[in-house]
């Protein structure tokens, strides 16, 4: 499970809910419902090139891997949304969402193993 630590820590989620496993199952559970269509949202406008909605959906994003203790993703998730607003279709987006996509790959699947 230490490996899991670095990926991602929920001591800020139990703070809000508290230490109940089906509390955090279900946040779990929400999180893994509603963050892969944020990512899709992500990705599919990138190729479309329209920065609004990956701003949008970055901007979206940030209250939920903070809460989550994604602490690798914080810089960014708030890099990707910044260089969307600036209309910045480069390659460190790109690098940047590629970034999100893998980390978020691996937590999705670790949470479904160790929380669902």
């Amino acid at each position: 499970m230490s490996e899991n630590l670095e990926l991602y820590h929920l001591d800020k989620l139990i703070g809000f809910v508290g230490d109940d496993p089906a509390a955090i199952a279900n946040m779990v559970g929400i999180f893994l419902q509603t963050t892969p269509e944020l990512l899709e949202t992500i990705n599919e406008s990138f190729n479309q090139k329209y920065s609004e909605k990956i701003a949008k959906a970055a901007h979206s994003l940030k209250p939920t891997l903070d809460v989550f203790g994604i602490d690798s993703l914080h810089a960014t998730i708030r890099r990707i949304e910044q260089k969307a607003r600036t209309e910045e279709f480069d390659n460190e987006l790109f690098e940047l969402i590629n970034k999100l996509n893998i980390v978020l790959e691996e937590v999705f699947n670790s949470l479904k193993i160790n929380y669902l």
